[in-house]
């Protein structure tokens, strides 16, 4: 893998924060063209990336320096050091949600046509960013010996635990599972039953994925116990997402089934 992709002089270009910047373009870009083509003002979408990229990219950094707390208090000038990895997405997620429904409001736009727009463009930019993760070696597997198990070879990887064994590569499924959402929730966008589908859609969808695919990982990332059953951080979000998704499906089906009644 290639942690680093080019040195120019005192300047090194991490892969990482380039494929992270290349997903927030790219989900920037498409929340933008939905908003378009469901009558949104053009431009309005740019006007509010900024305060959400900087919120959730915050966010995704403050929650993994809280789970990695006593290595950052004994190492605290890497806090910010995000071009070595270190972004939780469940983090961004919640405070890019909270900057994005402060737009929503000041603006006064449409709260859960917005959602929607928003899940699509999430899950682009975010499987785009997992690109990165696999390039840094960042959230990488447990060992495998399945026929597509990697490698990570670099010693400037961040891999260092599973260096030269074969892994899982659940950057990669994480990935693919992404970009396929993303393009399931942008063809449900004019299919949908009622404004909110979409947003429950992902977090019911993702949540459900991300459970299952942190069993196949090996990297430390904070783990705790309720009621006896050990999970990892994400994997306990993962389940408040996805009660989250069915409740607010099941709230605003009813809602538009009695609009419809009315």
């Amino acid at each position: 893998m290639y942690p680093e992709l080019l040195t120019i002089g005192p300047l090194t270009i991490h892969t990482y924060g380039l494929m992270v910047a290349l997903g927030i373009l790219a989900g920037v870009g498409l929340a933008e063209h939905l908003f378009r083509r469901s009558g949104g003002e053009p431009g309005r979408i740019i006007d509010i990336a900024l305060i959400v990229v900087i919120s959730g990219l915050v966010g995704a950094r403050v929650l993994f320096v809280l789970i990695n707390f006593s290595y950052y208090v004994s190492n605290p000038i890497e806090t910010i050091m995000v071009w070595k990895g270190g972004l939780v997405f469940y983090g961004g997620l919640l405070g890019g949600i909270l900057a994005l429904l402060g737009c929503i409001r000041f603006y006064r736009l449409p709260l859960w046509p917005m959602l929607d727009i928003g899940a699509a463009a999430i899950a682009l930019g975010h499987g785009l960013g997992r690109l990165g993760c696999f390039s840094a070696g960042c959230c990488y597997g447990k060992f495998t010996d399945l026929p597509w198990a990697v490698s990570f070879t670099d010693s400037r990887s961040l891999a260092v635990d599973v260096l030269n064994r074969p892994v899982h590569p659940t950057q990669l499924y994480s990935a693919f599972f992404l970009i396929g959402l993303s393009g399931f929730l942008v063809w449900l966008q004019p299919r949908k039953k009622f404004p909110g589908q979409a947003a429950a859609a992902y977090l019911v969808l993702y949540g459900l994925f991300r459970f299952g695919v942190e069993f196949l990982r090996s990297d430390p990332r904070g783990a705790f116990s309720i009621m006896g059953t050990t999970l990892a951080t994400s994997q306990w979000i993962s389940v408040a997402a996805v009660a989250a998704g069915m409740i607010i499906y099941v709230v605003l089906n009813r809602r538009s089934l009695r609009a419809i009644e009315d």
